[in-house]
């Protein structure tokens, strides 16, 4: 497939939090084509609970173009991304974002002495590792130098 899907399967995508560069991966074009289309439609801007789950991830994720390597779409990621929009109380989540969603959850609340963590330069990205102090109750390993946020940071926190 190398065409842009209709406009109303597009707009759909964007509804539920697709991204651009998966609508891209997905019909065989390029995230600009896709943003460009986006925009004649009036919706190039990202729904404001994904925005916002999107930029509280605290890694710079490998996003390759097509055929490159990338960690953009990795399991363990949208898990969490899903994770942060059901905490936010998204409602525009399908089923099976909302029980990715809840599926990562579960897997904190089973393995609380554990912490997502990444690795830009490794084949999978991201990896599951034990707990240390400097993580405190947050449920991702912070990356040194990058700065946390103050107002959300009880939405990265371990469930109780």
């Amino acid at each position: 497939m190398t065409s842009l899907p209709s406009n109303m399967e597009l707009s759909r995508l964007h509804r539920q939090g697709v991204t651009d560069v998966q609508i891209a991966a997905r019909y065989g074009v390029t995230r600009q084509a896709v943003n460009k289309r986006l925009k004649l439609l009036k919706l190039s801007s990202k729904p404001p609970l994904t925005a916002k789950a999107n930029a509280l991830v605290p890694w710079n994720v490998l996003a390759g173009q097509a055929g490159e390597p990338t960690h953009h779409t990795a399991y363990p990621l949208e898990g969490l991304k899903m994770l942060l929009r059901l905490r936010m109380g998204d409602d525009t989540l399908s089923q099976r974002q909302r029980a990715d969603g809840e599926r990562f959850e579960r897997r904190l609340r089973k393995n609380p002495n554990l912490v997502l963590d990444y690795d830009r330069e490794s084949v999978s990205g991201f990896f599951w590792r034990e707990r240390t102090p400097e993580d405190g109750k947050l449920i991702v390993a912070w990356p040194a130098g990058v700065e946390r946020p103050v107002e959300d940071i009880a939405l990265l926190e371990m469930p109780s």
